[in-house]
């Protein structure tokens, strides 16, 4: 009987230390399971915080860019004011300038007779400034089209070296005035190719008197024209004043004029290039500036053959 006892009382010592074990473990996992619910609420706390933070950062974001469309709407219109008020007052202006020149080159011909020295000075120097505030005008009118969507730029297939001969003719005069050597060198191969002479001209000629106007007297202006891979290729080089590198970008911008242009306090308005570009590009064709700042500038323009 004793040794029945005994055995009785092993088992029940093992079977408690098995149920300690297993309560022991049962609450660890308690402790564990209330460490992760703590944890797990804590996030939730920091999350919700989170997110009602991110609510009202995307509620100002919305508001932001609602405010920012809004001002935009208003600048479009404002920007639209303005390109109207620009045509109008332009299309204003030009007939009576016109008119002006007509008077001015009337006085020069003498047609209402002969004119003193101090007269003929006069009248000249009257002359070109109605020029050129005609020139202005028209420059005025061509960006006010360009904006509006309506500079239509009209191509026909037509001789491209008698266009460029005919501008280079015109614009000598400015160079042998100024005491600028000026070479002409175009290729006789050039074929026949589709531009809206008009359009083209004005570009040629703003591109010309660029290089005349920052070339120094005793400088060089080479206007050449070839047949390349790629298409017609015209470039008009000078030994000018050149443009800085990093303003080179910025050429083609309304209004941008280089900081040694200021400087040489030469008249223009910064919107030539603006036109010229937008006049090449509705031909379908490209063009580059490469400059060095003192020594001159090279401005090419591809054309496309077909």
């Amino acid at each position: 009987m004793p040794d029945e006892i005994s055995g009785i009382n092993l088992e029940k010592g093992s079977l408690l230390t098995r149920v300690r074990k297993v309560l022991e473990e049962r609450e660890k996992k308690i402790h564990e399971l209330n460490k992760a619910k703590t944890e797990l609420e804590e996030a939730n706390k920091r999350l919700a915080a989170l997110l009602n933070e991110n609510y009202e950062v995307g509620k100002i974001l919305v508001r932001r860019d609602m405010e920012l469309s809004e001002a935009n709407r208003h600048l479009i219109a404002l920007d639209e004011s303005k390109s109207e008020f620009v045509s109008v007052a332009a299309h204003q202006l030009r007939t009576p300038l016109t008119g002006v020149k007509w008077a001015f080159n009337e006085l020069l011909d003498k047609e209402l007779g002969k004119l003193n020295s101090g007269q003929q000075a006069v009248t000249e120097d009257g002359l070109k400034s109605s020029i050129r505030i005609i020139d202005l005008v028209n420059e005025l009118l061509n960006v006010a089209r360009i904006e509006e969507g309506k500079y239509g730029i009209n191509p026909k297939k037509q001789s491209f070296i008698n266009l460029l001969k005919s501008v280079a003719e015109r614009m000598k005069q400015g160079a042998d005035n100024k005491g600028i050597i000026f070479a002409v060198d175009i290729s006789p191969d050039i074929p026949l190719i589709k531009i809206d002479e008009e359009k083209m001209g004005i570009a040629l000629e703003n591109l010309i008197d660029n290089a005349i106007k920052y070339t120094l007297p005793g400088g060089k202006v080479t206007v050449e024209a070839f047949l390349g891979e790629d298409g017609v290729k015209i470039e008009i080089s000078d030994t000018g004043i050149g443009i800085p590198e990093e303003q080179i970008e910025r050429l083609f911008s309304k209004f941008f004029r280089g900081d040694n242009a200021l400087r040489l306090q030469t008249s223009g308005t910064g919107l030539g290039l603006y036109v010229v570009k937008n006049i090449i590009e509705g031909h379908d064709g490209t063009i580059d500036i490469e400059s060095i700042d003192g020594k001159g500038t090279v401005a090419t323009i591809t054309l496309p053959c077909a």
